[in-house]
């Protein structure tokens, strides 16, 4: 444990010497205040960064950790020569960037937001965007590991990064129209569970009182499981998103040659 956390503090040391990561907060601040500075009403201030989130969060973790890990290997293998084991490596890597992509991101929606600190909305949407930037780290981590070569890696995550944000809801859409006649809630909501994008859309969106805004997969897990039942389930598939991918991660690289 003690070369745990020497591993991890050594590993939060370098992040933080990472001046671009920083910029990455202060867009995020910035975009905030400015959507606070053009509307008074905190609901669609919470609107508008949930969008920022859902687009900004998983392409800036997944591309700046796969790219992080790729030009770490080297180190990693110097470390390996020494006492410490491959899981404290593995882990204490994996560690430092969920700790501090998930800072980042917090500290840039909640510095602008700081007076609504009491509203639960907020709290749905940092935890929303807090799990999706670990669950696209623990993502590029695992597409890290299986792929030796950075093309394949990034080109990869490149087209699941596309798939889940853009994609997946044309995905179910074809499906609504295609099996129309069919009683298709079952399958919706299971299309929903399998996209980590999606559960932090609805995480936030149940939890607000915009039912015009609504897609079908919101309006389902607000009519089937209620808002806190909702809530519940989309948080708990996306700490199993981070958490299995992660897993399998850390598999791969105590069997395999860096």
């Amino acid at each position: 444990m003690p070369e745990f956390l020497k591993l991890l503090r050594a590993d939060l040391r370098n992040l933080k010497g990472i001046k671009w990561l920083w910029a990455y907060l202060l867009s995020l601040a910035g975009m905030s205040f400015l959507i606070l500075y053009l509307s008074n009403d905190t609901g669609k201030v919470i609107l508008s960064l949930l969008n920022i989130t859902l687009l900004m969060v998983p392409l800036v973790s997944s591309f700046f950790c796969i790219t992080y890990f790729y030009d770490s290997k080297s180190f990693m293998e110097f470390l390996l020569s020494q006492p410490v084991s491959r899981a404290q490596v593995f882990w204490s890597k994996l560690a430092s960037l969920w700790l501090f992509m998930s800072f980042l991101y917090a500290g840039g929606v909640l510095i602008p937001l700081i007076k609504e600190v009491l509203n639960p909305t907020l709290w749905v949407l940092l935890i929303s965007g807090v799990l999706l930037s670990m669950v696209f780290i623990s993502l590029a981590v695992l597409v890290g590991t299986v792929f030796d070569d950075r093309v394949k890696g990034v080109s990869f995550l490149l087209g699941l990064w596309l798939y889940l944000t853009v994609l997946h809801d044309g995905v179910i859409l074809a499906v609504v129209y295609l099996f129309k006649d069919y009683p298709l809630e079952g399958v919706v909501l299971a299309l929903a569970l399998v996209n980590p994008v999606d559960l932090a859309r609805i995480a936030v969106v149940i939890n607000m009182d915009v039912a015009a805004l609504m897609g079908l997969s919101e309006a389902l897990f607000r009519e089937v499981l209620g808002s806190l039942w909702g809530l519940s389930l989309a948080f708990a598939f996306m700490v199993l998103w981070f958490a299995l991918p992660a897993f399998l991660a850390s598999l791969l690289f105590k069997r395999k040659a860096l």
